[in-house]
């Protein structure tokens, strides 16, 4: 849902917008950086946001509340089927983090990836991913030859799954922007210490087609805020703390293929 407002200062004769942005929330601090984004580039546009937050909800429930326009924006890895769907706003939102993906393995099980250095031994090890339906990592995993699960309904339970023994699940891909929420909230697993697997994609923000005004409304306020430098600022003080940590750039890099026809 989204809501806009004149409000008339008398005063002054002033306009100023009031946009009431429905969004997803999550019981982690994730989408902060995605809120604040979108909150503060608008604000600095002359717009009053108020942000108003739904619980957290599966993926095909983000998408028919998008498509009723009860949510006014969500944000995802840019994909054909989305293009079609929803309004896409063009500014990438993680500067390319969100492809870097690292594996979440059960506790003491990360040892045997230590002997995969390449494509071809991922592929060999016949390791199986855990993912969510419709998530664009399936289609990635398939066309680069890499055995999924896909897990229909609520896609935490992939975390359980990959704690436990026997469930046909080794790892779970998780981008380096959002592995260590994912981490401190499961004891059971760790983060596998060497392997980077990386592809061409971001995300970015897509709007209920209710609402092609918002779109435009996000598209110019994003192209300023990565212009002034506010999206770099809150990126980097929301989101890069956690990537530093990780070590990319001493991982073993498995570049998959991301360029197939959707």
């Amino acid at each position: 849902m989204y809501k806009l407002v004149i409000v008339l200062v008398f005063s002054g004769f002033a306009q100023a917008e009031v946009l009431d942005l429905h969004l997803m929330g999550q019981r982690d601090q994730a989408p902060l950086y995605y809120h604040r984004l979108l909150q503060e580039s608008l604000q600095a546009e002359g717009k009053s946001v108020k942000i108003i937050l739904a619980p957290e909800m599966p993926l095909l429930r983000i998408y028919k509340l998008l498509d009723s326009g009860e949510l006014s924006a969500h944000w995802f890895l840019q994909t054909a089927e989305r293009d079609k769907r929803f309004l896409r706003v063009s500014v990438p939102l993680s500067f390319g983090l969100i492809g870097q993906r690292l594996l979440l393995v059960k506790k003491g099980q990360a040892e045997p990836y230590t002997k995969i250095k390449n494509l071809a031994d991922l592929q060999a090890s016949n390791k199986r991913a855990g993912m969510a339906q419709g998530w664009f990592d399936v289609m990635v995993w398939k066309a680069n030859q890499l055995p999924v699960y896909e897990q229909v309904g609520d896609w935490r339970v992939l975390f359980k799954l990959a704690g436990a023994k026997n469930r046909g699940i080794d790892y779970l891909p998780r981008g380096a922007i959002e592995i260590l929420d994912d981490f401190s909230q499961y004891p059971g697993l760790e983060i596998e210490p060497n392997l980077l697997l990386s592809y061409e994609r971001d995300f970015v923000f897509y709007v209920s087609p209710h609402y092609p005004q918002l779109r435009d409304q996000i598209e110019r306020a994003l192209q300023a805020a990565l212009a002034s430098g506010l999206q770099r600022r809150l990126f980097d003080q929301l989101i890069l703390p956690k990537v530093k940590s990780l070590n990319l750039n001493k991982r073993t890099v498995i570049q998959l293929n991301s360029s197939f026809k959707e």
